[in-house]
């Protein structure tokens, strides 16, 4: 059985591996002369219009924006919610049933509610709207992602601290952030993640006003220039990977400082 699962794994890796080099070079290779696989012509075109199309410099910025906001609000919501769903305290059936119920229902059902709700009063095509609406969307996956967090966290560490003189700041200083932080951090970047690759909910709360890297970058995949699709797709990867180690470069800061406050 382990035998099968390494090689599993290194076919994923492989697969992975070559999948990687082969999108980097077709985002140079501006044709493919059947039946050869490496003589093509290769250019920089795909990387030049990008970088003077004025669209995709401001959907990046944007989907930076709002994948920042939109994860952290997520998760900040999250938070409560998944310790209430986790203790079962009081009321916790409805809120596991409103939390989980985007699974049920489909971003499709929520965009056209949304934007209808929206429109009736005044308000559509805005960036704040969007961060709201991918809020909603991440928080499923982010209370499913802390939720865990709180069983390795256990009420006996708590209630030992406490007698041994520890204060609740120092509880959550000392107790509580480090347990949950591998957790918030894995529920950030999935809410990062989840929000620039979102092209439904952001073409319909934002009217096709709010451009994303997701809206400026779908035409291109209908159009099947595979160059640019390739070159906007190592962009996106590029995007995901910085956020990462961004993320995980904060917390290595706070931990070795020790200034964390819940």
């Amino acid at each position: 059985m382990k035998k099968i699962s390494k090689i599993i794994l290194y076919l994923y890796v492989s697969l992975l591996i070559f999948a990687a080099i082969d999108l980097f070079f077709t985002s140079f290779r501006q044709n493919y002369p059947w039946p050869n696989l490496f003589v093509a012509n290769y250019s920089m075109r795909s990387y030049k219009y990008l970088i003077k199309d004025k669209k995709f410099v401001k959907g990046i910025l944007n989907s930076l924006l709002i994948g920042s906001l939109s994860s952290a609000l997520s998760v900040t919501l999250a938070i409560p919610l998944a310790k209430k769903i986790f203790y079962k305290t009081k009321g916790y059936k409805i809120t596991s049933f409103v939390v989980f119920l985007p699974f049920l229902i489909g971003a499709t059902s929520i965009g056209l509610g949304l934007q209808l709700f929206f429109k009736k009063i005044g308000i559509s095509g805005s960036r704040l709207l969007i961060i709201f609406a991918q809020s909603l969307y991440i928080i499923p996956y982010a209370v499913r992602i802390i939720k865990p967090g709180f069983g390795f966290l256990g009420d006996n560490l708590i209630y030992v601290s406490k007698m041994l003189g520890a204060g609740d700041k120092e509880v959550r200083k000392e107790i509580i952030f480090p347990i949950l932080a591998p957790f918030i951090k894995t529920a950030l970047i999935m809410g990062f993640i989840l929000s620039i690759s979102e092209y439904y909910l952001t073409l319909v709360l934002g009217s096709g006003l709010v451009e994303t890297i997701m809206t400026v970058a779908f035409p291109f995949f209908v159009a099947r220039d595979r160059a640019l699709s390739s070159a906007i797709s190592l962009v996106f990867v590029i995007i995901n990977v910085i956020f990462i180690l961004l993320i995980e470069l904060i917390f290595r800061v706070i931990f070795r400082r020790k200034k964390w406050i819940l």
